[in-house]
Order: structure tokens, then C-alpha cells, then sequence
């Protein structure tokens, strides 16, 4: 048996467990000869793999059986022979992982996906809209094998210096692009044109970063995603839980990293565009919306205040998941007699997180607030 979900989790077991109805369960090897299964619960968006005697013998927990009839089927149905204590040790990791249901309901809590830190809130099963939502690691091998060198060291710092210096070309220019973003938004509608096309196309490059350097330290992927939440753009990609935590931690950075880097070349690209043909004629339009779209949905992306990927290799660096969560938490319940005592470091970082935040949040959509009315009161 794979040793994926076989150690032992220090959990209490009570009563019969039941392997959970509403977990998506898909072949994660198709055309592979070792059968492996992704486990993906749409309660967290945390995705598991399983190999196929650890999918076959969880299946039987149906919470009828107790531990011994559990084993006793294991051996008449699948041939497998496992020790009463084994089993135990494997329920416990099952229900740690919150595979397993007790019929109390505590798989059902708002979980957060520990390598994205981010959740959609009780809303999400009716207000996320997937436009794509696929198995993505046949593609990425695929792209890997073909072009092995675009991850490489060699081919992304020429590209990050060229996207850098785009941007002090378009600081040089702003007067002129300010002048042409006012025509495109206030003066026309032509940006509703390709708003949505090149936000999306934003959106999946970006992701396509964070996957291809999951592919590049060989961690599957099991989930790429977009969609619109609430008239908004999103994107996801989940990679397998049980290798992305093996990773080291400056990979594990560099991977939550690729997906902005990839922003900034989109955006990079945008200002050249504009560069070589300005704001007018046909595609005049297009320029200049792959700017101003680029660098909107970069705010939330390299911004630690926001729950963007800056702020998540801020938390793996410091091996703080959901350090903003915690902070509010912490804060909000400190004076409460059930509060739990933290060490002098750690109510330091608690306080010093919620702060920051707080400031950050007031100068970002204050800064957003006047660049509004400056580009709509622009002569």
C-alpha cells in the first residue's frame, strides 16, 4: 500500500466512518499502467491523490462497518490483508485529511486551500461560474516536453529584465498613455470590446505560470480553473497536496511567484504593443486595455495586503499559512477569556499583520479612488 495517506495522525476515531459522498473522484494517470485517483472535495478546493488498493479499501468505509468487518471485506472482496491497528492508522489519516465523515458534519467547515490561502466564501457553489474547468497535466506534459526551456533560469531573466524596462518606458510616456486611456474609457466604449477577453487571457497565462513551474519540479497538477465571480475574473490551479508539501521551501515560492511573473510579461507586451502603434486605429484599443487591465489585476497579485501570490510566498517564507486570517482572529478574540496564548514573536506578527493591513487596504482603494476621478475629469 502506498505510504501517501498511510502514517498515522494523532485524530480520535468515534464511531463508523463514511467515505464522503460529494468528493469528486477522477483517474489522475490516464493511460498510465499504476492506477492512481485524484480526490479533489469541492468543500476546500484541496485535491488528494490516492493510489488505487488505498481508493479501493477507503470505499469500504460505508459507516456500517466497523473496523474489523472493514478488514474482514478488504480480504474477501479485494484480497487484501490488513491488520485491525493498520486500519485504525489509516482512518485516522483519512479523517484527518476530511476524506471521511463521522455524520457530524465537520468536513463541511469553510476549509482553505493551504497552497492558495484563498476561499470564495459560502456563496461560491452558486456564484462562481466555470468557463474552464480541467485536468491539466496531459497538456503540461505536453508543453514541457516540447519547450523544457522556458522554465529554465536562462530564458526568464532576459524576459523579466525586458518586462521591467517596459515599464520605465511606459513611466516616461505616462502623459501620452494617460491621453489615450482617457480616449479608450471616457470618451468611447470600445474597451468593453475586449475587457473581458483580455482578462481572461491574463488570467489563464497566469495560471499556465503557476502550473508549468509545478511541471517543472514535477508536482501534478489536478485542477486548472476560470471563472467569473460576482461579474469578476478568477483562475485556480491546485496542485497535488501530498508532493507540493515536499517541496522545498525557496520551490514552493518560486512556483507561487511564476504566476506574476507571467503577468508582468503580459503586461510587458502590452506596452510594446502600444509603443510601436499607439493608441489609435483598430487594435488601438486593445493596447491599451491589456495595460490598464494587466496592471489592475497585478494590484491584487503583488500586493501582501491583498490574497494574492505576493502575500502567499510571504506566508510560506514564513511558514505562517493563513497568517491574515489568524491575525484578524487573534485580534478580534484577544480580550476573550478562551483566546489562546501565542508567544511575545507571534502576537508581534498578529498585530503587526492586521495594522498593515488595515493601512494598506485605506491607500490602495484611495489611490484607486483619485486615479478614477483623475481619468474621468482628465480635459
Amino acid at each position: 500500500m502506498s505510504s501517501s495517506v498511510y502514517s498515522d495522525v494523532a485524530t480520535q476515531v468515534t464511531g463508523y466512518s463514511r467515505f464522503r459522498e460529494d468528493l469528486v473522484i477522477t483517474r489522475a494517470d490516464e493511460g498510465n499502467s499504476t492506477s492512481r485517483y485524484c480526490v479533489h472535495d469541492p468543500v476546500s478546493d484541496i485535491s488528494f491523490e490516492l493510489g488505487k488498493a488505498e481508493y479501493r479499501l477507503a470505499m469500504l468505509f460505508d459507516g456500517k462497518r466497523s473496523l474489523h468487518e472493514v478488514a474482514s471485506t478488504a480480504l474477501d472482496q479485494l484480497r487484501m490483508k490488513v491488520s485491525e491497528d493498520k486500519l485504525a492508522q489509516f482512518e485516522r489519516r483519512l479523517l484527518h485529511l476530511k476524506l471521511l465523515s463521522q455524520g457530524d458534519g465537520t468536513h463541511k467547515k469553510d476549509l482553505q486551500d493551504p497552497a492558495t490561502g484563498i476561499t470564495y466564501g459560502p456563496l461560491k457553489t452558486y456564484l462562481l461560474v466555470n468557463l474552464i474547468k480541467m485536468n491539466p497535466q496531459p497538456l503540461l506534459d505536453s508543453l514541457y516536453r516540447l519547450a523544457p526551456w522556458c522554465c529554465s533560469r536562462g530564458f526568464v531573466a532576459p524576459l523579466l529584465l525586458l518586462a521591467l524596462c517596459s515599464f520605465g518606458y511606459l513611466g516616461m510616456h505616462m502623459d501620452a498613455f494617460i491621453d489615450d486611456a482617457v480616449v479608450v474609457y471616457a470618451q468611447s466604449y470600445r474597451w468593453l470590446l475586449w475587457h473581458f477577453p483580455v482578462i481572461l487571457t491574463s488570467i489563464a497565462l497566469h495560471e499556465l505560470g503557476h502550473a508549468m513551474a509545478c511541471r517543472h519540479y514535477r508536482v501534478n497538477v489536478t485542477d486548472f480553473g476560470i471563472g467569473i465571480y460576482l461579474l469578476l475574473a478568477t483562475g485556480w490551479v491546485r496542485p497535488e497536496q501530498r508532493t507540493w508539501t515536499k517541496l522545498p521551501l525557496g520551490q514552493r515560492v518560486t512556483t507561487i511567484l511564476a504566476g506574476p511573473f507571467v503577468s508582468l510579461l503580459y503586461a510587458g507586451v502590452g506596452i510594446a504593443l502600444w509603443a510601436a502603434w499607439g493608441g489609435s486605429g483598430p487594435f488601438g484599443a486593445l493596447f491599451v486595455v491589456m495595460i490598464v487591465a494587466s496592471f489592475i489585476s497585478l494590484v491584487p497579485t503583488l500586493l501582501p495586503i491583498f490574497n494574492g501570490d505576493t502575500y502567499l510566498a510571504i506566508t510560506e517564507w514564513l511558514g505562517q499559512p493563513r497568517l491574515r486570517q489568524r491575525a484578524f482572529n487573534y485580534v478580534k478574540g484577544r480580550h476573550r477569556a478562551t483566546a489562546q496564548p501565542v508567544s511575545p514573536a507571534m502576537h508581534r506578527l498578529y498585530w503587526g499583520t492586521v495594522l498593515l493591513t488595515g493601512l494598506g487596504w485605506i491607500a490602495a482603494w484611495g489611490f484607486t479612488a483619485n486615479t478614477l476621478i483623475h481619468l474621468f475629469n482628465h480635459p
